[in-house]
């Protein structure tokens, strides 16, 4: 039934009467994939419509908590990208207690420099910190490729990884 679940949070709630129903952590999973991926505006122009009997619509605060506790980092990171960038959700970066909790990553810093004219200044600092942080993070990543670039290689007989035909290594 485990692998019926996880086709049933693939689907949707559209295949909720064909396959089983949802145990008490894959509906809350369902219910936070719903939060995000219910906002496609592919399915208002299919004129799919949503409300119903299930509980209420979750806030970003929420949302971000729930998110904490049901996934792991990597998928945490993915679903904070799609909120900020594919689904433009600026609460996630303009509310304070959601930016301190998010992930700083090079698409949050993307969405704290498209919306920092929304902030208040308690928010701004705190996006500073997050800007500041990813700024380092970048810097560090680049910093010996930039170093080695701009001094060359050292050792004429040390295996340089700039690809060129002379330093195609036959032997």
């Amino acid at each position: 039934t485990r692998e019926l679940q996880r086709w049933r949070l693939i689907l949707g709630e559209a295949a909720e009467t064909t396959l089983c129903g949802l145990d008490d952590n894959a509906r809350q999973i369902d219910h936070a994939l719903e939060w995000l991926y219910g906002r496609d505006p592919e399915r208002l122009q299919r004129g799919e419509r949503s409300g119903g009997l299930g509980g209420s619509n979750l806030t970003t605060p929420e949302w971000i908590n729930s998110i904490h506790t049901l996934f792991p980092q990597q998928v945490i990171e993915r679903l904070e990208s799609d909120a900020v960038l594919r689904y433009g959700i600026e609460d996630v970066v303009t509310n304070l207690d959601v930016l301190e909790r998010m992930q700083p990553s090079e698409s949050l810093l993307r969405a704290v420099l498209h919306t920092k004219h929304l902030m208040n200044p308690e928010v701004l600092a705190a996006a500073r910190r997050i800007v500041c942080q990813v700024v380092e993070e970048i810097m560090a990543r680049l910093a010996k490729e930039v170093r080695q670039a701009f001094s060359g290689v050292r050792d004429r007989r040390r295996r340089s990884f700039i690809p060129l035909a002379r330093n195609f290594d036959f032997k």
